[in-house]
């Protein structure tokens, strides 16, 4: 079930998510609570802000029920500051995702929290209790080897084993290494000789699980040196965590305890959990890859190849989206429309190449000068523009001034020394009665710039409906 008041969510989520799953959703808050106990759905994405009802009520509902309390909520939010994040999970949700939502992650969230469901019936009380902690944990981590190193460590701590650990092995190198240790967080990468470890050969061979009764009584071992001969008797678990690849080799679970101290329910828990790190390693890996893949599509599409900075599409893009929140949230939206005076004239003189240079050398100037949360964008041409969430009328004139000064103080390096570069430039907020949609505000900065030029250049003016302020 999802739960989100904007359309376009709501249509994104029934496009993406019903191919794989049985999606239903609601547009309000206002219902959700009764709706999930009529309902009982396996998990619920909640958008955090809603006009009628917060999300974070919601979820703080859904969990102090004892009904709905076990039903997996992830969070959906604009927020991704720490504190706001640490708040969520502090009322009971389980996850959540950002906007804009990047689905491979959407997807592997949502698979792994069904999994966790599922494989929670496998277990009751206690044993039930360390599976959903070591569960729960690892699924938060991001590091290869902390996932496993956690694993290793909650297996020795839950079951009667003397020792646990993760190995990456080749029986063709004849050697392994282990990754993780339940009894020293330090080991990495540690090898060690096949040929004194007979069960992990043979599991490697068969790749199932290999379990002896009592290592030192095994066939196996007649081979082997004296050192495993001397060892106490105990019992041996071999379980493979995933199939072997070129980026990662086999991984292994290796689990001793003293003869018979293993009971099935143990081995069950390591089976289990072997199989759910598994699956967390696939899902780390897939979102791994394709985020790097969707990042440098992304940068290709949205960033200019001259100066770097962002497109005339990604300003489009976000334009629309930060006008979206601007209007829900009642908050200003500024817009800054910037051209350099006379450019014709400095490529007539100098040269398109120097002309190229000194683009790239403005936009370095907009991007030190403006804030994090403020865009820069190449418009086209010698044309460049801003955008500046939660800003007023006030504080676009500051940064737009700011910016003008920047640039006027700087000495381009391919022009001589005694001519100043400037800039004109534009400027118009989203809280104005005839700003109606996103493009009023590209539209009126434009009509601004345009006055900015007519007076003279190298100045920044304010549209207003009944005039033009200059700065």
């Amino acid at each position: 079930m999802f739960v989100d008041d904007e359309a376009f969510f709501r249509e994104y989520y029934l496009d993406n998510l019903s191919q794989e799953f049985d999606v239903t959703g609601l547009s309000h808050g206002k219902d959700v609570i009764e709706t999930v106990k009529k309902d009982k759905p396996d998990l619920i994405l909640l958008d955090r802000v809603m006009p009628d009802i917060s999300g974070d009520d919601i979820c703080k509902e859904l969990k102090g029920n004892n009904e709905t309390m076990d039903i997996p909520v992830i969070m959906v939010t604009q927020l991704t500051d720490k504190d706001d994040l640490i708040a969520g999970f502090n009322i009971g949700a389980d996850d959540y995702v950002a906007k804009p939502i990047y689905l491979p992650e959407l997807l592997a969230k949502i698979r792994s929290r069904l999994s966790a469901k599922q494989l929670y019936k496998e277990f009751e009380s206690e044993e039930l209790l360390n599976f959903l902690e070591v569960y729960e944990t690892v699924t938060t981590f991001h590091s290869r080897h902390e996932i496993l190193g956690l694993i290793a460590k909650k297996v020795s701590e839950s079951i009667n084993a003397t020792r646990c650990s993760v190995l990456r092995a080749d029986e063709d190198e004849n050697c392994a290494y282990i990754i993780a240790s339940g009894e020293d967080e330090s080991v990495s990468d540690l090898k060690i000789n096949l040929n004194d470890f007979p069960e992990i050969k043979k599991a490697l061979h068969s790749m199932g699980n290999i379990v002896i009764d009592d290592l030192t009584e095994d066939s196996m071992i007649e081979d082997v040196g004296g050192n495993l001969k001397k060892q106490p008797p105990g019992m041996v678990a071999i379980i493979p965590i995933s199939i072997r690849d070129k980026y990662t080799g086999t991984l292994l679970l290796r689990v001793t305890a003293p003869r018979e101290g293993l009971s099935d329910r143990d081995l069950s828990f390591c089976v289990v959990l072997a199989k759910a790190a598994s699956k967390i390693l696939t899902n780390a890996k897939l979102v791994e890859s394709l985020r790097l893949a969707n990042v440098e599509l992304e940068k290709l599409a949205t960033t200019d190849g001259l100066t770097g900075i962002y497109n005339h599409r990604y300003f489009y893009n976000r334009l629309d989206e930060e006008f979206n929140i601007a209007m829900r949230y009642n908050v200003s939206l500024a817009c800054i429309m910037i051209d350099i005076d006379y450019f014709k004239n400095v490529n007539d003189t100098y040269g398109h190449r120097e002309g190229d240079k000194i683009l790239i050398e403005l936009a370095a100037i907009m991007n030190r000068t403006i804030r994090k949360t403020d865009i820069a964008v190449r418009y086209g041409g010698e044309e460049f523009a801003l955008l500046l969430p939660h800003t007023n009328e006030e504080g676009a004139l500051f940064q737009a001034e700011r910016v003008r000064t920047a640039v006027r103080e700087h000495r381009f390096s391919g022009l001589s020394k005694d001519l100043n570069l400037t800039i004109s430039l534009g400027i118009a907020t989203s809280q104005k009665e005839n700003v109606k949609k996103a493009e009023d505000l590209v539209r009126f900065a434009d009509k601004a710039l345009y006055e900015a030029k007519k007076r003279g250049r190298d100045n920044s003016v304010l549209y207003r409906e009944d005039s033009l302020a200059a700065g």
